[in-house]
Parts: structure tokens; sequence; C-alpha cells
């Protein structure tokens, strides 16, 4: 996991901690990430914050004593800490890799796949940020390889610190000033300005704080300060500081929402844990934690740390999507524990241990250029094959999308409930081949059902990200149909669940000649709620303003809220939205709201085909018996209503594929080509519920 569990070479001094101790608190962090991981929910446990403040010490202390005496050399640690890290982290993508083509849905593939490639360049928390991800507990559809974030960190830190370093020397060589000051000097400025910064960004964006490496050098930089910085105190007030530095790295998981609060303030938690053993170890006061941290099961772990951090997670990933449980048990994780310690210490002893004892003691520039060029076709061999799939199943998927628009009859989607209801008049049914029906593959296919969405849903532009902070409570208005001399004006507004119906309520828009507008924000629907004060509530006011000030002559909103344990609701603060705009005699369209999965109905029939029962939600366990939003009382009298559930679910059940038609692209939202099915529906209910717009 971390250059540190590297860095042993480094001998220990009379001046410096003891590394026998420092190797024996990389163990226990090591225990504490994995035991949290595997038995506490996915809390965090603060053991990752540990590893970065360790490998912060070991690895600028190693580098000044080169660069005080002239024997830093880039290709050598270059090659050094390539040749140690990239064998295992290696072994461990490919195999990935390979498990994900065995063994999860194909649908998942490509994600997988490219977080492969991110993790082997060390960009893996640049990617999980880029796809708006944020680091969540263990579970089926979670990726095996998340916990390659802090990787990536450390790598890109191993990339750039000695390049800093070695400039910093040279040019206090060149000014003939001591080289450690300035180094002080340089890492207190920047280790100050993460800090700062990690505290504006975890306020304002804590999932992308997160993963962040500007927020998560100050960790490293702290340790590097206590690497230069001469320790002061007495044996005996070291000793006290380390034990509580060991009581605060153990309790952090216990006493603190790591995945929420991190990396702000009461990351300071841990760190200062580190911190304090790191400056309590080596001293000579006998009641000091060395004993303890000296223990053999401490320093077995510690001596398997990267491995067993490399293999624990895709092990517990792979077992959830195995056994298709959404979370792991005592016996779960107790099996998944004693597979990551063989695979761990068979990586360590098989791979990890002949290539350290294969690099040379002394680094030439020769033999530092073809450890170089070793771990480079290493890396290529895992990452090109990988890429070179992945592009060809993007072009393969490409090209089913684009079929997805001349779909044969059999694929009746929505149409095949037609009349089963009351919520759309009969139609006269489709002339649909008999041996067809049940027979024909679904579509889309399981593979991009994630990639089946309106073109508006992926225009950043016009659809705003779910995020809060300064200029995410903007109002951007999208014109989707704009005729010359329109009939009426419309306007679609708020999250995905009513911006999924952008295509539809678009087409049956230039059927009548309406201008049709789209302001959309994911997760964010119109409301208002003057007492509460978020990124989501300030967008939803300030589109609400600016509403009253357009005067359409109707708003689509999502009507309802589906969940996937609670009771189908109307939202208090969208009420009172509708009644402003209803003060206005501006009227809502309220749209009843889909079913909402627990699981991956995709996913789902990738693995248990499109009959399974499992894959099935039972109707009653979503809707209402009756829509609450035309049955909430505080509903305007103005308003109309549009219930599709007749045309999305059975009269018992809500299946994953109606009419050979894949419903949901993902656990709660609906593929286009379903949604297209359901435009006439629409047309119709839409007539019906709003006449003014006629």
């Amino acid at each position: 996991m971390h250059a540190a569990v590297h860095m042993s070479s480094v001998a220990p001094s009379a001046s410096r901690p003891h590394l026998t101790e420092v190797h024996g608190m990389r163990g226990l962090a090591l225990l504490l990430v994995v035991l949290f991981h595997l038995f506490g929910g996915g809390r965090v446990s603060g053991g990752v914050d540990v590893f970065l403040v360790v490998s912060g010490f070991l690895v600028t202390g190693s580098l000044v004593r080169r660069a005080e005496t002239g024997t830093l050399r880039l290709g050598s640690v270059y090659a050094r800490n390539l040749a140690r890290l990239a064998p295992s982290a290696l072994v461990v993508l490919g195999a990935v890799a390979l498990a994900a083509w065995l063994l999860l849905p194909s649908g998942r593939w490509l994600d997988v796949w490219r977080q492969v490639v991110a993790s082997g360049l060390y960009v893996e928390n640049w990617d999980l940020i880029a796809n708006a991800l944020s680091y969540g507990a263990a579970g089926p559809g979670v990726s095996p390889l998340q916990h390659f974030w802090s990787l990536s960190v450390q790598g890109q830190f191993l990339l750039a610190w000695p390049l800093v370093v070695l400039v910093v020397a040279w040019l206090c060589r060149r000014a003939r000033i001591r080289v450690r000051q300035q180094l002080v000097l340089v890492i207190a400025l920047a280790t100050a300005a993460s800090f700062a910064y990690s505290l504006y960004l975890t306020e304002v964006l804590q999932p992308t704080a997160y993963f962040h490496t500007a927020t998560r050098f100050w960790e490293l930089g702290a340790g590097a300060l206590l690497a230069l910085v001469p320790l002061r105190g007495g044996a005996g007030l070291r000793a006290l500081g380390a034990w509580a530095g060991l009581g605060l790295i153990v309790s952090s998981g216990f006493l603190l929402d790591g995945g929420t609060l991190f990396p702000g303030p009461w990351t300071l938690w841990p760190v200062s844990g580190a911190l304090l053993v790191l400056a309590g170890a080596g001293t000579t006061a006998a009641w000091g934690p060395r004993r303890l941290l000296e223990l053999a099961p401490l320093r077995f772990v510690a001596d398997i740390s990267y491995e067993l951090y490399l293999w624990h997670w895709p092990v517990l990933i792979f077992y959830l999507a195995i056994r298709d449980f959404p979370a792991v048990g005592v016996r779960g994780a107790t099996l998944v524990l004693a597979v990551s310690l063989v695979l761990a210490w068979v990586t360590r002893e098989v791979i990890a241990r002949p290539v350290g004892l294969a690099l040379p003691r002394t680094m030439t520039p020769a033999r530092s250029a073809g450890t170089l060029l070793a771990a480079g076709v290493a890396t290529v061999l895992v990452i090109v094959p990988t890429a070179a799939a992945s592009v060809d199943m993007r072009n393969r998927e490409a090209a089913q999308l684009e079929a997805l628009q001349h779909l044969g009859m059999e694929y009746t989607g929505a149409e095949a409930l037609s009349g089963q209801g009351q919520t759309t008049a009969p139609r006269e049914a489709p002339v649909v081949p008999e041996a067809a029906d049940g027979e024909a593959p679904v579509r889309p296919s399981v593979e991009i059902a994630k990639d089946d969405r309106a073109r508006t849903d992926l225009d950043k532009t016009c659809i705003q990200e779910p995020r809060d902070g300064p200029g995410y409570d903007e109002v951007r208005m999208c014109t989707l149909n704009d005729p010359a001399h329109p009939t009426r004006t419309v306007l679609i507004a708020g999250a995905s669940h009513i911006f999924q119906w952008a295509p539809a309520i678009t087409q049956i828009g230039r059927e009548n000649g309406w201008r049709v507008l789209l302001a959309g924000k994911a997760a964010c629907r119109m409301r208002h709620e003057p007492s509460i004060d978020d990124g989501c509530r300030r967008w939803g006011a300030n589109l609400l303003e600016q509403t009253v000030a357009l005067a359409p002559d109707a708003v689509f909103v999502s009507g309802t809220r589906t969940h996937e344990a609670k009771a189908e609701r109307v939202i208090t603060g969208q009420v009172a939205a509708w009644r402003r705009l209803a003060a206005a005699d501006i009227p809502v369209v309220t749209i009843r709201d889909n079913p909402r999965f627990a699981w991956s109905p995709p996913g789902c029939v990738g693995s248990h085909g499109r009959d399974a029962a499992r894959c099935v939600l039972d109707r009653s366990d979503v809707f209402a018996q009756l829509n609450p939003a035309e049955t909430h009382p505080r509903t305007p009298a103005i308003a109309g209503h549009v219930d599709l559930s007749d045309m999305i679910c059975e009269p018992t059940s809500c299946p994953p594929v109606i009419g050979n038609v894949l419903v949901y692209r993902d656990g709660s939202h609906l593929t286009a080509t379903y949604m297209r099915t359901l435009t006439p529906a629409l047309a119709d209910a839409v007539r019906r519920a709003a006449p003014w717009l006629y």
C-alpha cells in the first residue's frame, strides 16, 4: 500500500525512532484498516492516514540524508520504489481484471478495467473524482479497486517528492545554505497550504476532498516535518505521548465517521496519534509501547501489510458479488480475511521478496535504467491488454447503443402493458411475432444499460452536478425546443428523476409547438425551505424565484419520492414550492416517481436472468395505493398529475424487463429505450392532466 512499507532498508540510529516500533505501528494501522473494512460495516479506521504520515516521515528522512551527502540520484530512487511497489500491485491488478471478466456481470467490466488502468498509472484517486464517486462501504456494486486511491496519492508523492528535495538541495548548495533548514520551510508552507485547502474542500465538497492529492499532502507533510525537526523532551514524556498516540489511532474508527469527516480537521485525530508514536519510538523508557509494537503478530502483519492491503478489498468485493450479498457477515468476513492473508503472504514470498533480493545494493545509472525498463514493461503487460479490451468493448457498445434507435417490433416495452391499468386508454395491440415474445434478447443489453441515457442527461453544460459550495447554487436553463412562434412555454425542473423525462416531454412539445426549457441538477429538486441552508436548497430556492420571473405555462416536476425501503411520499418543501408557483398563477404538472431498487436490475438480470424472481420488486413495496401528490392536502388545486405507474409496473410487481426492453439502467433510472416506449402514454396522460397546454 505504501512506500513506507518498503523503506526498511533505512537503518535505525540513535537520533531517529526505532524502526521496529514504526514497523509495528504500521502493522497495527493496517490491521485496523482491514478489520474495519471487514467487520466494521465500512467505517474508516484512520489507518490509511497513519500510513500517509509514516510514508512522509520515512521517505523524507531517507531523501534528505542522501541530499545532504550529495548521493541522491533520481534514477536510483525511482527504480527502487517501482521495483518494490509495482510487482505486487500489478499481480493484484491483473487478477482483478481477470476476475471481473469471469465473475462480474458484463455491464461492470468497463468500469473495472478503466480503474485497472488508472490504478496501474497511480491516478485512481483522480478517476474516482472524475466519475463523481464517493468513498463507500463494501457492497457487491462497489469498485474492487476503490482502495487504490491511497496508493495513487502516495505514488504521486513518490514521483514528485524526490524531485522537490533534489531541486531544493541544489539551490541550497548554490547559495551555500543548509539544506535541512530550507526544506523545513518549504515543507511547512506546503503542509499549511494543503491543510487550509483540505478544510475548505471538505466543507464544500467532501467526496472530492476525500480522494484529492492536494487535500492529503498535509498528512504526508506532517510526517516529513517530524523527520527533519529535532525531537525534544525526555524519554518518559515521549513514551507517555506514544501511548496516547496509540490510543488516538485505535479509537479513531470507533469514535469518528471518517468517510464523511476526513480529510478535514477531524483527521488530526489519527494523524496526531501517528506523530506521537513516531516521536516516542526509540526512547529508553522501559514502560513505553515498544514491547507491544514488537509483538510477533504485528510484525507479521507489518511484513505483509502492502500485499494485504492490496488483496483484502478486491477479495471482499468479489466475495459479495459471487454470493450476491449486500454486506458481509462475520463468517464471510473471517473467510475473506483468511484468504487475503494467504494471498498476501504468497505474493510477498513469491513475487515481492525475490524481486527485492534481486535488486543490486548499489544502483548505477545503467542498473537504474534497466530496473525502470523492467518495471515499465511489466506495467505495460498488464495495462495495455486491459486498455485494449476496454476500447474494443467500448466500440461494440457504441454500435449497440446506435442500434437501439432501430429495434424491431418485438421490442414493445411499455406498450406490452397498455390496457392493464387505468393510466392510458386502450391501444391497438402491435403486431408481434408470436415466437419472439419472451425469447428476443433483452435490449438494451445489460452491458450497455448504464449508458442508455438521454443526451440531455449527459450535457454537463445543462445538467448540474450534485455538489455544494460557491457557484453550485447557480441555475442554468437550457432550451430543448424553441419554435419560432411557441404556443406554450413549459419548464422541466428538478433532479434526475424528472429530467430523465426530458426527451419524451420535448417530443410532445415539438408536436404541439411548445417552447421546452430544462433546469436540472442531480439529486436536487425545486423546493421552498427557508429554514434549511445547503447547496440543493439554495439551488431550489433560486430556481423557484427564476421560475416565477419566467412565468411558464406549466412546470414539470417529480411529484413523489419513492424509496428502496420506505413508503412513497411527497416532500414537504416541494409542496411549498408548488404553492408559491400557484400563487403566481403558474401550475405544476407532477409526474409520479418510478421504483427504486436496493439492487441493480441490469446486474441482477445479467447474473440471474430476465425472469428471476429475485430481480422483481413487489409493487406494494414501492407505490402507495393512491398517488400521494394528488391526495396531499396542501397540493394546489391548479396542479395536474401524471401517473404512469401502470406503464412501469405490472398489477402486483415491478419487473426489470417489460416487452423485451430493459426498464432500468441502474437502481432507479429508466433506460432511454424504455422511455421512448413510454412517450405515447405520457402524451395521453399530459393531455388529460394539463388540458390548458393544448
